[in-house]
């Protein structure tokens, strides 16, 4: 009987265990963003200031079933600009149309020639299937001052568990 027990657990932990890591998938992060920003720009001198970001995302542009597929949410944070040096973090949160809250971190790296924010993100978690989920990749964020509506490009990989 011991010997009979021993070998069922040893079945149900792997199959367990095999169906954990079937469950999850990576999905190409590839995707732009759109919607307003609300910036506000804190002059200091010529060619320097801080940005106290906050742009609001109302789509996504991606591939039929990904998993930001109709989500929508908000990004804020902080930003140093002196000349072409630019540094600065912030978060996002949406809300997906599972339910779920997906929780990204971006970190500003520059300035692309065509006045673009560049830099890298990550994903730092959130409810339900983005618990646990991981990825990264970068993006380049370019606003249009006049109507303050933006688009964001977006690469790299999301895997949700």
């Amino acid at each position: 009987m011991h010997k009979f027990l021993t070998t069922t657990a040893a079945t149900v932990l792997t199959l367990g265990l095999s169906a954990g890591l079937a469950q999850a998938e990576t999905y190409d992060a590839a995707a732009k963003g759109m919607g307003t920003n609300a910036n506000q720009v804190y002059g200091i001198s010529d060619g320097n200031a801080v940005v106290k970001t906050q742009t609001d995302y109302n789509s996504f542009e991606v591939t039929a079933g990904h998993p930001l597929e109709g989500a929508t949410g908000s990004c804020f944070g902080a930003l140093l600009v002196n000349g072409a040096v630019v540094s600065g973090t912030g978060n996002c949160v949406f809300d997906t149309t599972s339910g779920d809250k997906a929780v990204m971190t971006w970190t500003a790296t520059g300035l692309g020639a065509d006045g673009a924010l560049t830099g890298d993100w990550t994903v730092s978690g959130g409810s339900g299937s983005w618990a646990s989920a991981t990825g990264s990749g970068s993006f380049s964020s370019l606003t249009d001052p006049d109507t303050k509506k933006f688009v964001n490009t977006i690469t790299g990989s999301i895997t949700i568990e």
